[in-house]
């Protein structure tokens, strides 16, 4: 049996990602994942049943290491306004700072292969958050909304206008980034 080569498994998701950023999801074959990644399509096959289940696990790769960027040893995870803005501005550092993964669960959670997605895995990076949330919605930090909604409602603003930055002359300066902030914290704290 052969050992797999985790150099390997990393260029075929960054092919893929290069790949279906450009081509779509209907668009990009194996064959055209396996040329970009440099690697035949048959030594993709050694790491993933199809390109549906390579795609899938792409997302869960990338969607777990942009949860697992929000956090570092140092993050204090006590319900805070400051916490929340630790990670808010993880956020952004990490969309700012890796477009090309971001575009790719973007386009993934906007289209309907995410149905077929195993739920839990994709919520792997989660754990962190639904604990905060929770705690924060128990001592008040928080209103008493869904968990999603506190997500989309904090973190949707920035990553829509770090969006437009890349398709216009718009630049955020470090007070359009203390106001987007405080604009979505008013949307989901109370204090």
């Amino acid at each position: 049996m052969r050992v797999k080569d985790e150099d390997k498994v990393t260029r075929i998701y960054q092919a893929a990602m290069r790949v279906i950023n450009t081509e779509g999801f209907q668009g990009s074959s194996m064959s055209k994942i396996a040329g970009e990644a440099d690697v035949s399509a048959a030594t993709i096959y050694l790491y993933f049943e199809n390109k549906d289940d390579m795609i899938n696990k792409l997302f869960i790769h990338l969607k777990s290491k942009m949860g697992h960027s929000y956090f570092s040893e140092e993050t204090d995870l006590n319900p805070s306004k400051g916490t929340f803005r630790a990670i808010w501005l993880s956020h952004y550092q990490y969309i700012t700072d890796n477009p090309e993964e971001y575009n790719f669960l973007q386009n993934f959670s906007n289209c309907p292969l995410i149905e077929q997605v195993d739920k839990n895995s994709t919520l792997d990076y989660c754990p962190v958050f639904e604990k905060l949330f929770d705690q924060s919605k128990a001592c008040g930090l928080l209103r008493p909304l869904e968990n999603d909604i506190i997500y989309s409602l904090l973190f949707a603003p920035i990553s829509y206008m770090v969006k437009k930055t890349r398709t216009t002359a718009i630049t955020l300066s470090t007070n359009d980034l203390i106001d987007i902030f405080e604009a979505s914290w008013r949307a989901v704290g109370t204090k």
